[in-house]
Order: C-alpha cells, then sequence, then structure tokens
C-alpha cells in the first residue's frame, strides 16, 4: 500500500457512517460488490459493525472503499491514493475468481415439462439460497402481496409483509430435521427473449441470464431457510421447485388463484386475480395518471407512502357506474378517467395536498367516478367540474358522511356515491362557454 492502512480504515469507517442509513446507498454499494463476486447483504453487515473492516483482506477493504467512494466521493477514502494500480487490479481479480459461474445462466436437470409455461423439478434448498444470497431471486410487489410501508431517514420505502414467527418456526423444523419437504414457486419472465431453455431428451432447463426470477410462492418458506442455512450451512433439505413462466397479468392472477397461507386480504386477491374487469381501468390509472403511486393495493391506504385510496374502492365504483363488459371497454375507460383525475387533481392540488380537505379522503373516490360518469355520458368538458367540485368540497353533510367509519366498507362507499349523485348539478352545460 501506498499509505498507512489504518488511515484508509478510519477514513472509510466515517464515509459509511454518513451514507449507510439511505437505503439506495446501500443498495448502490451491494450492486457494485456483488458484481465483484463479494456476497449480497456484506456492506449490511458492515455498516452494522464497522471493525469488520479492520479484519479485511486487503483486497476486499480497496473494493469496500472503491464501493463506497460511487456515494461518498472523498479523496480520503480514494483508493488510489492507498493501493498501487497493480494492487488494484489484483483486488479485482481476486474477488472476480469467487464469482460461481455455475450461478448464470442457472441450469437444472431432471426437470419435468408440464408445458410451456410450467415445469417441476426437486433441488436442495441450499441452492436457491444460492440464488437470493446472489440476488438473482427478486420479491416483485406486483405480483405478490400488498408491501408494508417502513418510514426511515431516506423517506418511506416498501418491504415484504413476511409473518416472522412463520419464517423462525420454518428455519427451526428445517433444523430440527422435521420439516417435510415443500414447493417453492418461482415465476421466470423476460421481456428480451425467451426466459428459458428446455431440452426435451436430457430434461435440462436452463434459466437465461437476462431473466428475472421472482417468487410466486413460498417467499416465507424462502426466509426460512435463508435463517436456517445462516445457523447451519450443511443443512441438507429437499424442496420441490416449481418453475413458471408467466408475464406479470399472468403472474397476479396465479398469486391470487394459489394464496391460502399467511392470508392475503380480499380487496388484494380480487385486484389480482381480476374477477373485475374493471381492475383494467384502476392499472390504467396506476400506471398513466397523476394517480400513480397513490393508490393502495390493500384495503387502506398508508397516508405516509402518499396513498389517496384503493385499488378495491376505485374497482368497485367504476364496476356500478361505468359497468365495462370487456377489456377493450375497461381500457377506454380508464384513459378517460385518467384524464378527468389529472384535472382535478392538477385544480384542486393544495385540497389533495392537505390532510383537512375531505376531497383527499379515500371514498370521496367513489364519488369522482359518479361525477366522471356524469360528465362523460353528457360529453360534459373536464374545466366545467371545477365548480362543483368547489360546492362538493364545502358541503357540511357530506362532511359528516365521510367522518362515519361505522359499517361494512361496501356500504359506506355506497352511500357517499348516493350523495355525490345528488349534489350534482342537473344544469351543466355540455359545450364551452
Amino acid at each position: 500500500m501506498i499509505r498507512d492502512r489504518r488511515e484508509l480504515e478510519i477514513n472509510l469507517k466515517l464515509s459509511i457512517e454518513n451514507i449507510k442509513y439511505k437505503r439506495k446507498n446501500v443498495e448502490i454499494i451491494n450492486k457494485h460488490l456483488s458484481a465483484h463476486g463479494i456476497s449480497a447483504g456484506f456492506f449490511n453487515e458492515i455498516a452494522k459493525q464497522d471493525s469488520i473492516i479492520e479484519e479485511m483482506d486487503a483486497a476486499i477493504l480497496c473494493l469496500v472503499a472503491q464501493a463506497v467512494f460511487q456515494i461518498d466521493s472523498s479523496d480520503a477514502i480514494r483508493i488510489e491514493n492507498y493501493f498501487t494500480p497493480g494492487e488494484i487490479a489484483l483486488a479485482s481479480q481476486t474477488a472476480q475468481s469467487n464469482v460461481s459461474p455455475s450461478l448464470v445462466p442457472i441450469t437444472l436437470t431432471n426437470v419435468l415439462q408440464l408445458d410451456h409455461e410450467n415445469y417441476v423439478t426437486v433441488i436442495k434448498m441450499a441452492e436457491i439460497v444460492g440464488w437470493y444470497r446472489k440476488n438473482l431471486i427478486i420479491y416483485d410487489f406486483e405480483t405478490q402481496r400488498s408491501p408494508k410501508y417502513i418510514k426511515g431517514r431516506d423517506g418511506v420505502i416498501q418491504v415484504p409483509d413476511l409473518s416472522i414467527e412463520s419464517v423462525k418456526a420454518i428455519a427451526e423444523h428445517m433444523l430440527n430435521e422435521t420439516y417435510m419437504p415443500d414447493m417453492i414457486t418461482i415465476n421466470v419472465y423476460s421481456e428480451e427473449l425467451e426466459p428459458v431453455n428446455y431440452h426435451a431428451k436430457t430434461r435440462v432447463l436452463t434459466i437465461n441470464d437476462k431473466a428475472t426470477i421472482s417468487v410466486l410462492d413460498g417467499f416465507h418458506r424462502l426466509q426460512g431457510a435463508v435463517r436456517a442455512l445462516s445457523i447451519n450451512p450443511e443443512l441438507r433439505q429437499d424442496i420441490i421447485l416449481s418453475i413458471r413462466i408467466f408475464d406479470t397479468d399472468t403472474a397476479k392472477k396465479y398469486f391470487g388463484q394459489i394464496n391460502t397461507i399467511n392470508g392475503v386480504k380480499r380487496e388484494r386477491l380480487e385486484e389480482l386475480k381480476q374477477e373485475k374487469v374493471s381492475y383494467v381501468s384502476v392499472k390504467h390509472l396506476q400506471m398513466h395518471s397523476d394517480l400513480k403511486g397513490k393508490i393502495a393495493s390493500g384495503s387502506r391506504v398508508n397516508e405516509a407512502s402518499g396513498h389517496l385510496t384503493t385499488a378495491d374502492i376505485l374497482a368497485t365504483a367504476i364496476d356500478l357506474e361505468f359497468e365495462p363488459k370487456t377489456t377493450f371497454e375497461a381500457k377506454e375507460i380508464g384513459t378517460y378517467l385518467a384524464d378527468f383525475f389529472n384535472h382535478l387533481l392538477g385544480v384542486f392540488m393544495v385540497d389533495f395536498e392537505t390532510g383537512a380537505s375531505s376531497l383527499r379522503h379515500p371514498r370521496m373516490f367513489a364519488g369522482y367516478i359518479v361525477l366522471a360518469k356524469y360528465m362523460k355520458k353528457n360529453q360534459i368538458p373536464l374545466k366545467k367540474m371545477n365548480e362543483i367540485i368547489e360546492g362538493i368540497k364545502t358541503d357540511l353533510t357530506l362532511s359528516e358522511l365521510l367522518s362515519n367509519n361505522r359499517g361494512a366498507s361496501l356500504t359506506l362507499q355506497r352511500k357517499v356515491r348516493d350523495y355525490i349523485a345528488e349534489l350534482i348539478p342537473s344544469d351543466i352545460p355540455n359545450a364551452e362557454e
């Protein structure tokens, strides 16, 4: 080394202390380290216990400093100030040699093909855990249960909604060798290429390196195995692996169909299965309107995450008011509603950013669908809604109605829809003045 290692260790600890509280920073650093063969989560351990830095091999120390430098661009941790060019090159080569070439692409043997979208095999649980630790498996919030929202120093983040007690119980059974072989279902998908290649004669299935792998069913089992293997790395546990080749919509419906353990709320299941074609309209609003990121998938909104209403409230109202029969109709309705809500949220921005305004109450969105249907049916320009909304937001009876939370959710939504229908003037001009 060009300079004293102790100097770099001290400066690196200070830099890590400054940047470790932002989740995005940790993700960037872990991604950099993973690309050099250092296991995912290694930096998280350093962040918890920085004394690890003092015990690192010089090559690993060099790579960690290089990764942290991407966030904290301080000369105090610039690796060129401490290591020779040869040492830097050697550090990269040493770490890369630890990457298992068998992981990407992934090759599975003795795979039975049910059809072109469904395969099944039996493998060691340790192998799947290895994929997870190498960041080859993701948790896809779009096709899984509603996330939990945690407020951290870097704002609100979404995390998997796990039952920790279930995870601990699974791990304990695995460690005690009382866990009966179960099944984990993964989904392999890609929009760029064929996600898998399968040879029927050899029964070998290869997951292509650019495909995305997510867990459709069994995330608790996977986390239990991660926990068990961290305690006993020699643990031998077989698992049935079901491999699905689904697009996002099919994956959502599948999850809604099979989920029976660690129950998912009714509203989320309906959204995933999309039994109401009106969810197609809601999906359009989630993706192509100012309501993006403001529609909760579960039964309740999370104000800290910016939610205004739920997918279930919108879908129910759309189903009752617009009565879409086909996906095409639902998409057309979604397009109109996107314009409607863009205008509404744009003109009344202050109201929707203030918690005290009745306009931002979740059930009000059932009423907005009533107004949207009336305006579309009578070909009334969107700008005409301004005066109507001004009258609605000051209506005291409506405020009392919204503050009443006693009764079934669908009944409370119906009362709001009915009352909004009464507030809509019958003489709104349907042409520009």
